[in-house]
């Protein structure tokens, strides 16, 4: 059964540097700079469960990382739109997440890039962006 739309007022998270992220709302760039802060530039091993999270940016989906019944964002009508394809051997730039859990979550204003095998898999969502 999905949790979407979240209908909730704004809830701004309290503690980034948090493992669980439950109901609130947080910026992917202030997420990744919390991170960074303690170590590797890397968001690692954290689960979200019905949260907003917020660009802009560019989200690098690492090895682990799994989406449950996920809104990408608005499209435009086409998930590639929200799709970025390294050129190169890196991608430098964007925000990487690896082992992390989104559940019912929603993301707003967010690019998406990682392996090949990661790519073709959102490039199949509805564009709606939506994951069941």
């Amino acid at each position: 059964m999905s949790t979407l739309p979240i209908n909730r007022p704004v809830t701004p998270a309290q503690d980034l540097n948090a493992t669980v992220f439950e109901n609130v709302d947080l910026s992917l760039a202030e997420l990744y700079l919390a991170a960074a802060q303690r170590g590797p530039g890397v968001v690692e091993g954290r689960t979200f469960r019905g949260c907003r999270v917020q660009g802009p940016g560019i989200m690098l989906v690492a090895s682990g990382t799994t989406f449950e019944d996920t809104n990408f964002g608005d499209s435009r009508g086409d998930m590639a739109n929200m799709i970025l394809r390294p050129a190169g051997s890196k991608v430098i730039g964007a925000i990487p997440m690896r082992d992390c859990t989104f559940i019912g979550c929603e993301f707003f204003g967010l690019g998406f890039t990682g392996a090949p095998e990661i790519l073709d898999q959102l490039m199949k969502l509805p564009t709606g962006g939506a994951t069941t």
